[in-house]
């Protein structure tokens, strides 16, 4: 009994020292990397910031980030009057932000829309 608690001590343990798996693009524009995606091993938490211009969108950033705490924070840039918004995630490639998802009924809906406008 004693031999089996500790086994699953240690593998608890191993299981918690493992490296987080984060997504890495220094500059991605709409859902593509310029820079080249890539998925990296982490000791700290996956981070993902965005840029914004007012409520537009610019460009995203995904990296690891070993002083990132798991939060959103928001900055403005002083020179380019950019909002930057942070946040950090301690879960294996949690950074994907993909944000332009739509649903299967909106997607659908816009369809037929325009089907009976071309009518």
């Amino acid at each position: 009994m004693k031999l089996l608690l500790s086994l699953s001590v240690i593998i608890g343990a191993i299981v918690m020292a493992s490296t987080l798996s984060c997504n890495v693009c220094k500059f991605r524009f709409l859902s593509f990397c310029v820079s080249g995606s890539s998925t990296a091993d982490c000791s700290g938490n996956c981070s993902l910031t965005k840029a914004f211009a007012g409520s537009t969108s610019l460009f995203t950033k995904q990296a690891c980030d070993t002083n990132c705490v798991s939060n959103t924070t928001t900055q403005t840039d002083a020179i380019f009057n950019l909002d930057y918004q942070k946040s950090c995630c301690a879960t294996d490639l949690c950074n994907s932000g993909n944000s332009a998802k739509i649903s299967l009924s909106l997607g659908l809906g816009v369809l037929l829309l325009w089907l009976l406008n071309s009518v």
